[in-house]
């Protein structure tokens, strides 16, 4: 049996503004993890506390009915569809998930459970049949099972999940890669336009986490904010919000505490500003006694993603600041993550 682990993801700073290609954004892999374990078996099928389903091939190419568990099928199809075209036979196998990006009830956390699925399927598949890929060839293997059940991100929480660490991601072409849609030689070969995928230093900064009690599908508010690409303000906010984001990663890289709190304070008032122009709800009443609590005893604190549910983060400099805020925020009836940054290389 194979066991692939692969960790859940936080978003830093630069949500919203990612989604348009050549934006940047920054990322930090997390301890909480999917795990998926695969062997060889006499039949298809899929395991997980969420569900179960078996399948059958038509030429090696699995068929589905995408009514459920559909980034675990998309995943699937897409390891098969390289298998055909490395012209590896296709073994049969079982695969079993289980997934701590999860409430006990079994609600998200909001740390990137779709995307870590999606790499972890596709990882445990390729490697069963000892085809080795490299991250990035991971990471375009990983977007092209999005796009088959057309449930795109910016593709920040693939990377993440893939290269561990603290991220910088660089959004690629969409337009080019949706261009080339069909055509997995070139997808797979070729440099992706705009990609870029960086590893950054870890500096001597902390984050504290808490879980608002909300669940959100980032697909609704992405979909949401894409309604507004025709209103003037929509591009003053990318642009103000890109350069906020790329402020924060010049201050991040000569681990500057300062700095890097400032843009934390900018960014969450950009997004505060989204929220007046729009009517995507990002701080719900959750956040905003998060915030304001962390605000109170002097740190930065923002929402972590798409917002109004799933986690809110605040940036620290050691352990005594952090239970200082943790503590605060207990006191205040707020559930507190232990999450630290994860690194395949630790």
């Amino acid at each position: 049996m194979i066991n692939v682990v692969v960790p859940g993801k936080l978003f830093i700073i630069g949500e919203y503004s990612i989604l348009k290609p050549g934006n940047e954004a920054v990322l930090m892999a997390v301890d909480k993890f999917v795990n998926v374990y695969i062997k060889e078996a006499s039949n298809y099928s899929f395991t997980s506390e969420l569900g179960n389903f078996k399948w059958m091939n038509s030429d090696d190419i699995p068929v589905f009915s995408y009514n459920d568990l559909n980034h675990v099928k998309s995943a699937i199809y897409v390891s098969h569809l390289y298998l055909k075209y490395k012209n590896i036979p296709v073994k049969t196998y079982e695969i079993k998930l289980s997934s701590e990006l999860m409430t006990e009830s079994f609600t998200k956390y909001g740390l990137g459970s779709s995307g870590a699925v999606i790499v972890g399927v596709i990882r445990a598949i390729l490697g069963l049949h000892s085809e080795i890929v490299s991250k990035k060839r991971l990471f375009k293997l990983s977007v092209l099972a999005q796009i088959e059940i057309n449930d795109l991100s910016s593709g920040a929480d693939l990377a993440t999940s893939i290269y561990g660490g603290y991220i910088k991601y660089r959004r690629y072409d969409l337009t080019w890669v949706m261009n080339h849609k069909g055509k997995l030689a070139e997808l797979v070969n070729l440099d992706w336009p705009l990609l870029e995928i960086t590893r950054l230093k870890k500096p001597e900064i902390m984050f504290s986490v808490s879980y608002s009690g909300i669940t959100k599908k980032s697909k609704d508010s992405i979909e949401n904010f894409s309604n507004y690409q025709d209103e003037k303000w929509y591009g003053l906010f990318i642009n103000k919000a890109n350069l906020i984001t790329k402020q924060f990663i010049e201050a991040f890289i000569r681990n500057d505490y300062f700095s890097m709190k400032q843009m934390i304070e900018l960014f969450r008032e950009n997004l505060l500003d989204l929220e007046s122009k729009s009517n995507l709800k990002i701080e719900s009443e959750p956040f905003k006694k998060m915030i304001e609590t962390a605000n109170s005893l002097g740190f930065a604190a923002k929402t972590s993603g798409s917002g109004y549910g799933d986690c809110g983060i605040a940036l620290i400099r050691n352990n005594y600041e952090k239970r200082t805020l943790e503590d605060k925020w207990r006191k205040n009836n707020l559930e507190v993550l232990n999450i630290k940054v994860w690194d395949y290389y630790e």
